[in-house]
């Protein structure tokens, strides 16, 4: 049969199947777009919200009865790291996981990967944190705050609320650190409700000092919680020589008050950066963050050091 000659129905059935098989292919496609979320999301921009706090000495706030000017000695001496702003990027998490260094693993209540992250982190061995947003006092940090932040003027049932919403997010939550907050931070009332909560769940918490005048870790000590300082900001800047600047003062406060605690963020260039430093000595300084908590005292202890 020549071309000329060939039906015409040929050609309707020809392009209805072919039809279908386009339909077929778009469907599967976009079903499986529907029920798969990327394991890299673009992670926000990190915040540190003043500058000058990149490096802080020893907390002077006496952890027991009687006039310390310091507090009792810690269980261990050496570094300890957070990883902050977890649940955005599996893939580097579990780049972080395998350098098999002691780290606590801080996730975003609302990252879209916080319940895998919580998961890997915990079959692997490392403690999760609630990395908890809170408002900071900067107006522009402000317009980019979601609705999981705890924001200055909220009442308590308001704060409750929050926490609670995002500890359940969050699975196998040992402790608590403040995801910005400048402004929160440096006001008693609603630091004293957040920690109430964490007392609630046994849980400590770490004051990442994003305000020179933050109350959260003397908040922390009166509600009688074990608690710790952030001391050195790992990675305000990725660029390798500040990086190697930014280790260099862990180093010196570890040689120069015995413990230190650094956060640093699942960046690229971070993971790279540990990835070549930890050997040798500094792999060795590597301790668990759970050795460098204050630990709690009764409530009347901390307001008889006031």
């Amino acid at each position: 049969m020549s071309r000329r000659s060939r039906p015409a129905w040929v050609y309707v059935v020809l392009t209805a199947l072919l039809a279908v098989l386009l339909l077929t292919l778009w469907l599967g496609e976009d079903s499986g777009n529907r029920h798969a979320v990327p394991q890299q999301v673009r992670v926000p921009d990190v915040v540190f919200e003043e500058s000058g706090l990149h490096d802080i000495g020893p907390s002077q706030l006496p952890v027991s009865v009687g006039t310390k000017a310091a507090p009792e000695p810690l269980k261990h001496r050496g570094i300890a790291l957070i990883l902050d702003d977890v649940g955005y990027d599996l893939p580097a998490l579990r780049r972080a996981l395998a350098l098999q260094i002691p780290m606590a693993i801080a996730i975003l209540p609302n990252a879209p990967h916080a319940v895998e992250a919580a998961k890997l982190a915990h079959a692997a061995g490392y403690p999760v944190m609630l990395h908890m947003p809170m408002e900071p006092a900067n107006p522009h940090y402000r317009e980019h705050m979601d609705n999981s932040f705890i924001r200055v003027g909220m009442q308590r049932e308001e704060v409750r609320r929050l926490m609670e919403e995002a500890l359940a997010r969050v699975p196998y939550v040992e402790g608590v650190n403040n995801h910005m907050g400048s402004g929160l931070t440096a006001l008693e009332e609603p630091m004293r409700w957040v920690m109430e909560i964490c007392r609630e769940h046994k849980l400590f918490f770490i004051d990442s000092r994003t305000n020179k005048d933050t109350v959260a870790a003397r908040m922390a000590r009166d509600s009688g919680l074990r608690w710790g300082e952030r001391r050195v900001f790992l990675d305000d800047s990725v660029e390798p020589e500040l990086l190697k600047k930014s280790w260099r003062r862990t180093r010196t406060r570890l040689a120069k008050d015995g413990s230190v605690i650094v956060i640093a963020h699942p960046h690229r260039e971070t993971l790279d950066f540990l990835q070549k430093t930890m050997s040798g000595k500094d792999r060795d300084a590597m301790v668990p963050l759970a050795g460098l908590l204050f630990p709690a005292v009764r409530h009347d202890e901390a307001i008889a050091t006031k």
